[in-house]
């Protein structure tokens, strides 16, 4: 069985200087989900890479958050065809 591993929303932004505040508005775009516990946000581990790319993506190139949430969009239907197409390529193989 998996075990998901929650860190500290607050203590990931202290060790990574990314604000709170940029966090928070990732939560509220639903670009990511926190769990709440004692009155604390923990996050997901497996979401640390996304929230980095999309603050690159925010500072680096300047888009803002309804641009992420777009970008967020159609990333995970582009991941969902190429699922689609690696299956029917597959499906191809097998009447060669």
């Amino acid at each position: 069985m998996a075990r998901e591993k929650y860190i500290l929303v607050s203590h990931f932004c202290k060790q990574t200087q990314i604000e709170i505040s940029f966090v928070e508005n990732l939560q509220e775009y639903g670009l990511v989900t926190f769990e709440e516990k004692e009155n604390q946000l923990f996050m997901d581990e497996k979401d640390i890479s996304e929230i980095e790319k999309m603050f690159r993506l925010h500072n680096d190139l300047g888009i803002n958050f309804e641009g992420l949430d777009a970008l967020n969009q159609l990333l995970k239907r582009l991941r969902k065809m190429e699922k689609e197409m690696d299956l029917l390529q597959k499906r191809l193989r097998l009447y060669e």
